[in-house]
C-alpha cells in the first residue's frame, strides 16, 4: 500500500492527534478532511496536470476584480468538481477515495493515532469530493 508513514508524516500525525484531543467527532472530521484529501488525491487516477492547467486557465481568464472576492475559491472549487466528474464516473471515484481513506485509517490507527483514524473514516461523500477539488484549486491560487 502506498501512503507509507515516514518520520515526517508520523510527526504531522502526532501533532494532528494532539490537536484533535477533546474535539467532537464531527468537528474532528472537518479538521481532518483537508489532510485526508491531499493524502489520497494523487492516487485516484485523475489527470492532475490537466486539471491544474485548466484551473489555471480559468483563473487567468477571470478578471482580477472577481478573483479577489472571498467566494472566488469556492467558485473555482465548484468548477473543478465539475471537471473532475468528466474524468469518469464520479460515484466510482469517490468510492475509490473512501476505500483508500479506510485503508489509511487502519494503518494510522495501528500506528497509534486513533483520533486521526476516526477523522479519516468520517471523511466521506460530498465533503470529500469538494475537498479533493479544493486541493487542486489551492494549487493554482497560490
Amino acid at each position: 500500500m502506498t501512503g507509507v508513514i515516514d518520520d515526517e508524516l508520523r510527526n504531522a500525525l502526532a501533532e494532528l492527534e494532539d490537536y484533535l484531543d477533546g474535539v467532537d467527532p464531527e468537528r474532528a472530521a472537518e479538521l481532518t478532511l483537508p489532510f485526508a484529501a491531499r493524502w489520497v488525491l494523487p492516487e485516484l487516477g485523475f489527470d492532475l496536470p490537466r486539471l491544474e492547467d485548466e484551473a489555471g486557465t480559468f483563473v487567468e481568464a477571470t478578471p482580477l476584480s472577481d478573483r479577489i472576492l472571498t467566494g472566488y475559491k469556492g467558485h473555482l472549487t465548484y468548477w473543478i468538481e465539475q471537471r473532475m466528474a468528466l474524468d469518469g464516473d464520479a460515484a466510482t471515484q469517490i468510492h475509490r477515495a473512501e476505500a483508500k481513506l479506510a485503508e489509511r485509517a487502519e494503518r494510522v490507527e495501528a500506528e497509534g493515532f486513533p483520533r486521526v483514524a476516526a477523522g479519516l473514516r468520517a471523511a466521506a461523500g460530498d465533503p470529500l469530493w469538494t475537498a479533493l477539488a479544493e486541493r487542486i484549486a489551492e494549487s493554482v491560487l497560490q
